[in-house]
């Protein structure tokens, strides 16, 4: 069965918790703590960009999801995450590509966003076009505008 797109739901808020917590463990662990205590605040705002969040769904059950929100009028990259066990078979691209045509749909064709410094992602992005326009303590930012 192929994969398959569609937008985030209130009962997909465990998965996005669950997905951003794997991602403070494995990628930015001395920021989990402070992560953890804005946990209202992340909540309130994933709820508020539920019409940005696309959850790619295999044989019927998440695999990832990709949201985005509208930031100094661009439509900005504000997580994307594979589940461990399904990445390595290019689902990461396929919500990269979905948050790109997400936002156009949305008449968006400024697009950004910002990595960690160590995260593996960031040669996805640059595969895909985005090009660096400065750091910013850990983070590389990067922009790209849809033709």
């Amino acid at each position: 069965m192929a994969d398959v797109l569609r937008r985030a739901r209130v009962e997909d808020l465990p998965l996005l918790w669950r997905g951003e917590a794997a991602y403070m463990r494995e990628i930015e662990p001395e920021h989990e703590a402070r992560w953890a205590a804005a946990t209202d605040r992340h909540l309130a705002r994933w709820i508020e960009c539920l019409e940005h969040t696309l959850i790619l769904e295999a044989d019927g059950e998440p695999v990832g999801y990709a949201a985005w929100d509208v930031i100094d009028n661009r439509a900005t990259l504000t997580t994307i995450h594979v589940l461990a066990a399904f990445r390595g078979r290019g689902r990461g691209a396929a919500l990269l590509r979905a948050y790109m045509n997400d936002a156009r749909t949305f008449g968006h064709t400024a697009l950004a966003l910002a990595v960690f410094h160590s995260n593996p992602a960031e040669a996805l992005y640059v595969r895909h076009g985005f090009k660096h326009t400065q750091d910013e303590g850990q983070y590389r930012h990067y922009a790209l505008t849809l033709t």
